[in-house]
């Protein structure tokens, strides 16, 4: 997929902004970025969505920019599946623009962590989540999401944790983890 404009544009603005660590304006930006009309329809669909070694088709990535100050990408979350909690250690701003990303949230306490609550993100909502915040992530039967998640940092090169969806036990980011700690939606 090739990167759209608009979201050059984005990615352009929201470097110095990166460096500086706005949160408050890379949320401004996005907000109008995903409101700007025609925006959802200039992002194509992703077409070649992989099914992971266990069967998991979560949906697509694509990378519109990486250092080591900020990553953009493209998520897409396809219905069906659980994702697992985990970390970014950075801060994280994500724009639902077309559907509903199901968000659960995890709090971090003396005795380990324990769900905490949880919000949808409906198409047009920007949400802003803390370098410490954990969370896991689905979208509803029927309504797949497709979202704009920027990372203040470089999502790839961060130690990070998943945490066990039974029992919340820290376990390293990795792919296969990720993949075996899926689970069915319904």
């Amino acid at each position: 997929m090739q990167t759209p404009p608009t979201l050059d544009s984005f990615v352009e603005a929201c470097k110095p902004l990166a460096r500086t660590r706005d949160h408050e304006a890379v949320s401004r930006l996005l907000e109008d970025l995903i409101a700007t009309a025609g925006f959802a329809d200039s992002i194509p669909a992703f077409t070649d969505v992989e099914t992971s070694p266990l069967g998991w088709t979560l949906g697509g990535e694509h990378v519109c920019h990486k250092s080591d100050e900020l990553t953009v990408m493209i998520l897409d979350t396809l219905p069906g599946v659980l994702q697992p909690p985990h970390d970014h250690e950075m801060h994280a701003i994500i724009g639902v623009f077309e559907g509903r990303e199901d968000q659960r949230f995890f709090a971090r306490s003396a005795d380990g962590v324990t769900p905490a609550s949880g919000r949808p993100l409906e198409a047009g909502d920007v949400m802003v989540l803390g370098e410490r915040a954990i969370h896991a992530i689905s979208s509803p039967e029927g309504q797949p999401a497709r979202a704009i998640h920027v990372y203040f940092g470089d999502i790839y090169a961060i130690d990070r944790s998943l945490f066990h969806p039974d029992t919340l036990e820290p376990l390293p980011y990795t792919a296969s983890n990720y993949d075996e700690l899926c689970r069915a939606d319904g």
